[in-house]
């Protein structure tokens, strides 16, 4: 059970400043009770009386209301015995004097002082302490145990504060606690909105490579990538929000002001996809299959704040600027890195840009306008390191590719029948027999492939078409099989 000290007082500003220094120590746990009323609630509420080892009471508000809370505080029977302490702005020995008149046995100054917080604390576990050896010299009528317990609860108390800094420093970023611990309301349930930059990131074909994995496999390797990306992250300034499956949701911008976050979130980018290739050595090494990246950006307004409830709660990113990105996301193939323009115009610096298009997102009247990035200049003079992915290899055999066009979930029965021009693990240059509209950038296909005797090739196979140029189309392959590994192979390496 947790315990509490009750800091009383109307004066919202002090109290949430007391609430913090006595929580700042970690060993007890502060609860504010701002009116009379409140008091009564509390007062009447079992759990919440059993918990209380302290009571301090604001002396200022307590004259205004002629001590109407003490009294409160008097009438519980539960609160009897309960250590009483006075707060107040200034000290006199008259003032001191009425305080332990009315029960009081310390008055501490206003603001805290790090030894008045000890002494807090000190008389809150006191008494707690006393009530434990109460209890168990009434249950084991001895001495001894009495002390083990007291050692026992003590160490589990360690423990469990061990703990939960062990999760919160794992969970958010050293600036975001920072925040939080200066801010007094940042503990509070909240936000603002704030114009910033999202990040999406994603594995591509993640699904077929987890099946292909045990499960201590899989936790390695993605330990390992989201290690890395968070590293990247935090180096230019940005905030971790939460981990999706195989994905990040990350901020640049918030909880702390930067102008150029945009530029930044850019810079991040580039970085993390170059560091893809340190990614990768790690999956060579281990014998795990080689991992490819999408990044999405956007810019504009977002709710970003402390979200939940009271009892629980976690910072994070809410609204349309959120959602664009993950529209955004969901176009990027792996090595890609998508903005919106509306993002790229706020950009003071270059950036190169390789590919502009549209893509018409559900719950946006408008198509959205997005740029494929390959690199930065200005302070961050930056490159990625493998726009090109990889080599395609000419093919001379009549190799033909069935693209059935994917629709949501639903895939088109007729397919669009195409020659496969050129090759590799990864992407795929062919020319389409007939002239159609349907097949455009970003559309989703997949493929039933055909050697030129009529025999299969693969199946089951999905790509997006990332160039199109009148019959000519450019496709990057975003889940394969082992049909497909068999056929590349077979067509790579055949004769060498």
């Amino acid at each position: 059970m947790e315990k509490t000290i009750w800091v009383i007082g109307n004066n919202k500003a002090e109290m949430l400043d007391a609430q913090r220094a006595i929580n700042s120590d970690g060993s007890m746990r502060a609860v504010c009770i701002l009116s009379g009323k409140a008091l009564e609630r509390a007062g009447n509420d079992p759990t919440a009386v059993s918990e209380v080892s302290l009571i301090i009471l604001d002396l200022e508000m307590s004259m205004e209301e002629n001590f109407e809370s003490l009294g409160v505080i008097m009438s519980k029977p539960a609160l009897a015995g309960v250590p009483l302490f006075f707060m107040t702005n200034v000290r006199s020995p008259e003032l001191d004097e009425a305080c332990y008149e009315r029960g009081a046995i310390v008055v501490l100054t206003k603001p805290f002082t790090k030894s008045g917080i000890v002494r807090a604390e000190r008389t809150a576990w006191q008494y707690e302490v006393s009530k434990n050896v109460e209890k168990v010299l009434q249950r084991q009528a001895s001495d001894l145990l009495a002390a083990k317990e007291i050692n026992r609860l003590n160490e589990k108390l360690k423990a469990r504060n061990e703990l939960l800094s062990s999760i919160f420093g794992r969970y958010f970023s050293d600036k975001v606690l920072e925040v939080i611990l200066e801010n007094p309301s940042a503990a509070a349930v909240g936000g603002e909105r704030r114009e910033v930059t999202v990040m999406m990131t994603d594995l591509r074909g993640f699904t077929s490579v987890s099946e292909m994995l045990d499960s201590d496999s899989m936790t390695e390797m993605l330990n390992f990538y989201f290690a890395r990306m968070s590293e990247v992250v935090k180096e230019y300034h940005g905030t971790i929000i939460e981990f999706l499956g195989d994905s990040v949701l990350a901020v640049f911008g918030a909880p702390l002001s930067n102008p150029n976050h945009t530029e930044e979130a850019i810079a991040a980018a580039i970085k993390m996809q170059n560091v893809m290739s340190e990614v990768d050595r790690f999956c060579e090494e281990k014998g795990y299959p080689l991992l490819e990246m999408g990044i999405g950006l956007h810019r504009g307004e977002a709710f970003i704040g402390n979200i939940g409830s009271e009892k629980m709660m976690r910072y994070n990113v809410v609204g349309r600027t959120v959602n664009i990105c993950s529209r955004i996301e969901n176009v990027c193939v792996g090595g890609q890195i998508l903005i919106s323009e509306e993002a790229l115009n706020k950009v003071s610096c270059r950036v190169d840009v390789i590919n502009r298009n549209e893509i018409n997102a559900k719950g946006v009247p408008t198509p959205i306008k997005i740029c494929e990035i390959t690199g930065i200049e200005g302070d961050y003079n930056m490159r990625m390191e493998n726009v090109r992915f990889d080599i395609m290899v000419p093919v001379d055999e009549g190799i033909v590719f069935n693209l059935y066009i994917v629709d949501g979930k639903h895939i088109r029965e007729i397919p669009c029948s195409a020659a496969l021009k050129e090759f590799s693990h990864k992407r795929a240059y062919v020319r389409l027999f007939e002239d159609t509209t349907d097949i455009a950038v970003n559309t989703d296909v997949e493929i039933f492939a055909a050697w030129n005797d009529g025999t299969a090739a693969f199946v089951g196979v999905y790509a997006k078409v990332t160039q199109k140029d009148d019959r000519f189309a450019t496709l990057h392959f975003t889940h394969v099989n082992h049909s497909f590994e068999l056929f590349a192979d077979d067509l790579l390496y055949a004769g060498k």
